[in-house]
């Protein structure tokens, strides 16, 4: 009996080893605000848009342009997995990537950070809400909102006709790229039983035990100093508005 117990034993023990996971931190304090704080401001520039209440459209344009300033600064001095030489890899890394996502598990899938092809998404959003942003200084409304960005009196009608196109055609792919970022997220939820949409507001993720190292060795900034960049840039967007208004 004693040897057909023990063998079920170390089994069962294995089993529980593989299946051990461990909370480890992940994601810094000023990552997630500018994470969810651009949701809010997108979801409002959307709206808005719908709304015809252009003035408010402005402001969160200016709040969207404020955090891409940010985040491209924390892009270079935050946290080293929130740092682009971090997660912005090469093709042969996110092809291979891509290629283990419908079969791999999660210990072959999760990283310390964005893996290379969120990673790779997470640039992709970057440029099109900057693009966005920065159109909106330059467009032109004459239909029947009658709004001029802050920059318009600055640039010749074409330059201003050119963003106004920019700005009312690359929405479409701020749609598309935030279309897939949601479906990512839940894929990730729902087939792979990993929760990055919780990572994401409470910083903290249940990994495997086997890899809970890898996330040990990420190197927090201060969120102070995070805010503080922060403010800057918001305070940089305003100043920059309120010459261009003259005021």
């Amino acid at each position: 009996m004693s040897d057909q117990t023990e063998p079920t034993q170390t089994t069962k023990t294995e089993t529980q080893k593989i299946n051990a996971t461990k909370t480890v931190r992940l994601w810094d304090f000023p990552v997630r605000l500018f994470h969810w704080s651009l949701v809010i401001a997108i979801v409002t520039s959307w709206w808005t848009n719908q709304e015809l209440m252009i003035d408010i459209h402005a402001l969160a344009g200016y709040c969207v342009l404020a955090l891409v300033l940010f985040r491209i600064a924390w892009g270079f001095v935050g946290s080293s997995n929130a740092r682009f030489s971090n997660f912005l890899t090469g093709p042969r890394k996110v092809f291979g990537y891509l290629m283990k996502l419908p079969t791999g598990g999660v210990t072959e899938l999760t990283y310390p950070g964005h893996n290379p092809a969120g990673g790779w998404m997470v640039a992709v959003l970057i440029v099109l809400v900057a693009v966005q942003a920065i159109s909106g200084l330059f467009a032109s409304e004459d239909t029947f909102l009658f709004f001029d960005g802050p920059l318009v009196a600055y640039a010749s009608s074409d330059i201003a006709r050119t963003m106004n196109f920019i700005h009312h055609t690359n929405i479409n792919l701020i749609y598309i790229a935030v279309g897939l970022h949601v479906f990512a997220a839940l894929f990730y939820l729902v087939v792979k039983r990993e929760n990055l949409i919780r990572a994401m507001v409470t910083g903290m993720h249940h990994v495997p035990e086997s890899i809970a190292a890898g996330f040990m060795q990420i190197r927090f900034a201060s969120p102070v100093l995070g805010i503080a960049i922060l403010v800057v840039c918001g305070l940089a967007v305003w100043a920059l508005v309120a010459v261009a208004r003259g005021g």
